[in-house]
């Protein structure tokens, strides 16, 4: 939910008075794999990846205190939990960041949506374009109209009972990287995540605390040994 101007402004005062320390703790916890050129790290739900225009608390600002050279590559929306890479050099930065624009590396989430969405084991594929709406900010819509397509790859794990509800477990693999894609996709299918602040209303959001959708599975090349690597996060939900 959108915080107020006194909650932003009191969260900004208190991540300027933690000591370095803290950061170093926070660094140590989240990453899952650091060398002279990457460092991969596990983002906690509720964190910006890069600091917004006026709530300046974000995994990227943390990083930098520990490591002013880290440099940002990908993003996940605040709300997302799982992996993120970023480079520790401009080079690093470079190679990486064209792997994305080629579509080279391979993402897969872990989401569970409100009720029983097909049988298990079900595959398939959306592939609608989703666009920023001005008029319902943050929101993205998905518009049929519009030049950019966006494609979203699926598996349907399980169904399974969240708080009395039921709900389904999914594997969501986007082979495009539009804002709020994956959100919107399932939205589209009329399947809204569950917790979702954004999209999600009624059971559908208070059912979980947070919006379930995690970036599991991070598969690239590393930019210097030119190597395919693999990261995996567990679900934390």
């Amino acid at each position: 939910m959108p915080f107020t101007d006194e909650e932003v402004d009191a969260l900004n005062e208190q991540e300027r008075a933690y000591p370095l320390e803290f950061f170093q703790a926070f660094a140590k916890e989240i990453t899952v794999y650091e060398d002279d050129d990457i460092w991969v790290v596990d983002k906690p739900a509720g964190l910006l990846s890069v600091d917004g225009k006026t709530l300046k608390v974000s995994l990227l600002a943390r990083l930098e205190r520990v490591n002013p050279a880290v440099k940002l590559i990908h993003r996940l929306d605040m709300d997302t939990s799982g992996l993120l890479i970023f480079a520790k050099n401009a080079a690093a930065q470079s190679n990486i960041s064209k792997q994305f624009i080629e579509r080279l590396p391979q993402k897969k989430y872990q989401a569970r949506v409100f009720g029983k969405w097909q049988e298990v084991g079900a595959t398939g594929k959306i592939s609608v374009p989703v666009r920023y709406e001005p008029t319902t900010k943050p929101r993205h819509i998905v518009d049929h109209n519009w030049s950019k397509n966006a494609l979203t790859l699926y598996e349907v794990m399980a169904h399974e009972e969240c708080n009395g509800q039921t709900v389904t477990r999914i594997f969501l693999k986007p082979v495009t990287g539009r804002s709020h894609q994956l959100r919107v996709h399932m939205v589209h299918v009329g399947y809204v995540m569950i917790g979702d602040p954004i999209y999600a209303e009624g059971t559908a959001l208070t059912i979980a605390p947070r919006l379930n959708l995690h970036a599991q599975q991070l598969r690239l090349k590393h930019p210097v040994l030119g190597a395919w690597m693999d990261w995996e996060s567990p679900c934390p939900f």
